[in-house]
């Protein structure tokens, strides 16, 4: 296959829809798995930064979010929020991350290394516990059908045509409601707070 043909190939694949990519993915197709990290890479590893504070430490956490969605590709189903799952994948590394310096820095420093590494965790917790009120303040400004139909999507993780068919409604009524939801966000929210979104709800 020539270098052109596999550009086209690669550049069709980035822009198929998620569902399809993991479909792909359940066979496991490399390329698909390839599509999805050069989708998703730079959100991962720009949240780990933001929370680790170390640009090795965030890259090699990234690798093996991947490695795990590569491990997990057989189960994952399709219909799966794969940002969402991304971003639980990488914070759940983190704090494991900084449980483990804090393990480790007992043998240490006790008094100095563990106190900074625990401070360091609680800071990371209590910034996304902040950022995780502020999303839900803004999420309460919406309008009560709305809300709920994007909770559904978000938090629920149900597939668009699930929520259609369970408020019997139509899949474009709920896609709209949807949208309308994410533009509200994106207005009320800060960069910092768009780029867990971007991980969370694809956006």
């Amino acid at each position: 296959m020539s270098f052109l043909l596999l550009r086209k190939t690669f550049i069709y694949l980035l822009n198929m829809s998620d569902e399809k990519l993991i479909k792909q993915l359940n066979e496991s197709d490399k390329t698909a798995f390839e599509a999805l990290y050069d989708k998703y890479v730079g959100m991962v590893y720009n949240f780990l930064k933001s929370v680790l504070k170390n640009d090795k430490l965030a890259e090699d956490l990234t690798q093996g979010c991947f490695l795990q969605l590569w491990e997990c590709r057989h189960i994952i189903s399709s219909d799966r929020n794969l940002p969402a799952w991304l971003y639980v994948t990488a914070r759940n590394s983190a704090f494991k991350e900084m449980r483990r310096q804090l393990s480790a820095a007992k043998y240490a420093d006790h008094y100095v290394l563990t106190g900074e590494i625990l401070t360091g965790e609680r800071t990371a917790e209590s910034d996304l516990e902040v950022r995780k009120k502020e999303v839900e303040t803004v999420i309460d400004e919406l309008p009560e059908a709305r809300k709920r139909i994007f909770i559904m999507r978000t938090v629920d993780g149900k597939s668009v045509t699930e929520i259609a068919g369970e408020l019997g409604l139509s899949v474009k009524t709920v896609e709209t409601q949807i949208a309308r939801a994410k533009s509200l966000l994106r207005k009320k929210l800060s960069a910092l707070l768009c780029l867990v979104f971007c991980l969370t709800f694809g956006i």
